[in-house]
């Protein structure tokens, strides 16, 4: 089966519409309706990254001009990911997608559509640019010349260096091109022979045309091996008719070709090249095709180019459902608020959330250079909805792709909770697709476990009917089951980075309350079974904190330099991606009802118990912060002599030899050193006076309970006196 580090909700064919939408008023209140404030703790429960909008590899973060520098996360990154899981819950439309026509190049099978549509006449010609947009002069069907004639008939470019045999046809593109631009106008040809449906020439005095080189597709070989390409292309002189190219077909082969788009890969570099000749008003080599009343319906710059497909998401979409483009405001527009550019219509979102600021300065993982890529839409055997099996194969003999106007887009995309602690391929940082970044948090060497941190932050929301209110709390909270599950954020997810648990100070009593108004109101608009859909099925499995299947959250491979490609391998078997509930090892999770009486009893208990215990905890993080404020100036001088004896006294392996060095070292050490050899330079100095006030910490250090980051706070406080 096919293997990826995301997995998909599928799109309901039912959208709600609130029947109070219209009525949405930042100044005339709902009967029912509930302005206020909720305070929330995200807890990281792995390292987490969000890219700071100008230090790029480093968190979001702000500094003061005391040169204090505090982590937070952006209140959009909480509202998006808040929205995205609401959007799900609440059966609103799928409304933010890329509806540019994807393209496609499969030649893995004779058979398949791809080939079947460029085994149609295709035409060539040279593309230029006009003052009101692009035409092509029309060259009729190429012809083809051998790769040895040309070997034969330009031995003097060779000598010259321009056509290089050694490096094999086309290795690099300044071959290619100078070779046509050296013989465009002065050669002429002669027909030879047919071969396989081709015109083959060689080189006379009939006609005159310009030889085309597209490249070498698999490399020259000899013999019983001779099976790549040995073929060039030949245009012949036009007779001078323009066909004109539709801006929309003409924007389909820049999506196709990467122009614009935020990816560059390796075969967008043909089109680098050649748009610079475009933009200087130089003629293009194009292969294309017509439609019935002659028009370019789809061009390229090979004879097997990259074909668009018939339809786009869009389509794939509509297929599903047509609700999710109808133009009344569902759920999620309806709190979030929207802007419908055709219609004119906006509305103000009546929720806003804070900036989440880190409630301790958090440790800093390692910094990391990856690829953070993923495959694209147009890769149909995961995009697009397929019949497939359990065991990861589809039950026909055909994709489902975007060639069909019955296909069906996959739904939405969603990163599932992974248990193993993040560790990508390193990447170097010159090359083009990679990114470095630095995570925050920290493992615990010896068990492994995470060290956790916390954000706090706040929801402000303004005339909210009890039903919307309680659509927020379930998103938040996972219809109140946020111990049991999981949300995902920021950068890198699809390695394991990102993972968050929400926890709301809001009374279970409230909770209780507004959590029913709003499942009542989705049992009576979905389904009675609302809580048993696939769409929640999916979405709570794949959140689910006990969910253990990183073995199959694995990119697929590609690598040319090993001759390694998944993506062709898994296409040709007609392999498909299951849905996270299909796979052996889930156990399918669904939230319970909270009109269930045991449940609302358990719910209630747990909720007083958590709050209790989280306002306990930021309390003591007040007090520590409080105290090392207090501490008296003499502090530093003292504890730094503690702690260069204790070291030299103690760690006799490390070469620490005088404390300039120590603190040099323990920057590139704090997992080593920090959390016990600070504590125990603390015992040294207990019965002093001015560590008096240290002893809080040191109790919670001899229960277990004091973190890294308690003490590394200390050791910065040390570093700065």
């Amino acid at each position: 089966m096919i293997t990826a580090p995301f997995n998909f909700v599928p799109l309901s064919e039912k959208v709600f519409f609130p029947n109070w939408a219209d009525r949405v008023s930042h100044d005339i209140p709902f009967s029912d309706g509930e302005s206020g404030e909720i305070e929330i703790t995200i807890t990281a429960k792995s390292p987490i990254f969000i890219r700071d909008h100008k230090e790029k590899e480093e968190f979001c973060h702000h500094i003061y001009p005391n040169g204090k520098k505090e982590y937070y996360i952006p209140a959009t990154s909480v509202k998006g990911m808040v929205r995205n899981v609401l959007e799900i819950m609440s059966f609103s439309k799928m409304s933010f997608f890329n509806d540019d026509t994807y393209a496609v190049r499969d030649m893995s099978d004779s058979q398949n559509f791809y080939m079947k549509e460029m085994k149609k006449s295709t035409f060539c010609g040279w593309l230029k640019k006009k003052d009101n947009g692009y035409v092509v002069e029309d060259c009729g069907t190429p012809a083809r010349i051998r790769q040895d004639e040309l070997d034969n008939s330009f031995a003097t470019y060779f000598k010259r260096g321009i056509f290089d045999e050694k490096v094999e046809y086309n290795k690099t593109a300044e071959y290619k091109y100078e070779m046509l631009k050296d013989i465009k106008l002065t050669q002429k040809f002669s027909y030879k022979k047919k071969d396989n449906g081709k015109e083959i020439y060689i080189i006379g005095d009939e006609r005159e045309g310009t030889i085309v080189l597209t490249g070498q597709s698999s490399g020259r070989k000899e013999g019983k091996d001779a099976n790549g390409k040995i073929y060039e292309f030949i245009f012949f002189k036009s007779n001078g008719e323009e066909l004109i190219i539709e801006e929309e077909v003409f924007d389909n082969f820049k999506f196709a070709y990467f122009d614009g788009r935020k990816t560059q890969p390796i075969e967008s570099s043909d089109w680098t090249y050649w748009k610079k000749k475009l933009e200087n008003d130089e003629e293009v080599p194009v292969f294309f095709q017509k439609d019935n009343q002659g028009k370019i319906k789809h061009f390229g710059l090979s004879y097997l180019y990259k074909l668009p497909y018939k339809y786009s998401i869009k389509n794939a979409i509509e297929t599903v459902s047509k609700e999710h483009f109808d133009k009344r405001a569902d759920l999620a527009e309806t709190i979030f608020g929207f802007i419908d550019e055709d219609s004119k219509k906006a509305l103000k979102g009546r929720v806003q959330f804070s900036h989440f600021k880190a409630d301790t300065k958090p440790p800093i993982f390692k910094t990391i250079t990856t690829v953070l890529g993923s495959p694209r839409a147009s890769y149909y055997p995961i995009y697009m909805k397929q019949d497939c099996r359990t065991n990861g194969t589809i039950e026909s003999n055909e994709y489902n792709t975007l060639m069909s106007k019955k296909t069906e887009i996959r739904g939405r995309k969603r990163y599932p909770i992974q248990q193993k602690i993040p560790n990508p391929t390193i990447h170097q940082r010159d090359e083009k697709s990679s990114t470095t970044f630095q995570p925050l948090g920290t493992y615990d060497k010896e068990s492994k476990l995470f060290n956790e941190f916390t954000f706090s932050g706040k929801l402000r929301y303004h005339n909210l009917r009890k039903a919307e209110l309680g659509a927020i709390i379930s998103a938040l909270t996972f219809h109140g089951n946020s111990e049991e599950f999981y949300h995902s954020i920021g950068m890198a997810k699809p390695y394991g980075f990102g993972k968050i648990s929400i926890d709301i100070d809001m009374s279970a009593k409230k909770q209780i309350e507004l959590l029913q108004t709003y499942e009542e109101l989705m049992k009576r608009e979905i389904s009675n079974n609302w809580l048993e859909t696939e769409q929640i099925k999916e979405l709570f499995s794949m959140a689910s904190k006990g969910l253990n299947i990183d073995d199959k959250l694995k990119y697929l491979i590609l690598d040319p330099t090993k001759s390694t490609d998944e993506f062709r391998e898994h296409k040709n078997s007609k392999r498909c991606l299951p849905l996270i509930t299909k796979l052996k090892k889930v156990s399918v999770k669904t939230p319970s009802s909270l009109f269930d009486a045991k449940i609302i009893e358990s719910f209630i208990e747990k909720e007083n118990n958590k709050m209790e215990q989280l306002k306990k905890e930021k309390e003591e993080t007040r007090q520590q912060q409080e105290l090392l404020n207090q501490t008296p100036k003499s502090f530093s001088k003292e504890f730094k002599k503690a702690i260069e004896n204790y070291i030299k006294k103690s760690c006799k392996d490390l070469p620490y030899y005088d404390y300039n060095h120590l603190k040099l070292v323990l920057n590139d050490r704090a997992d080593d050193i920090i959390s016990d050899d600070i504590y125990y330079a603390y015992e040294d100095l207990e019965d002093m006076d001015s560590f008096k006030k240290m002893r809080t910490l040191l109790i919670k250090r001899d229960k277990n309970k004091a973190t890294d980051l308690e003490l590394a706070e200390l050791y910065n406080l040390l570093i700065k006196g």
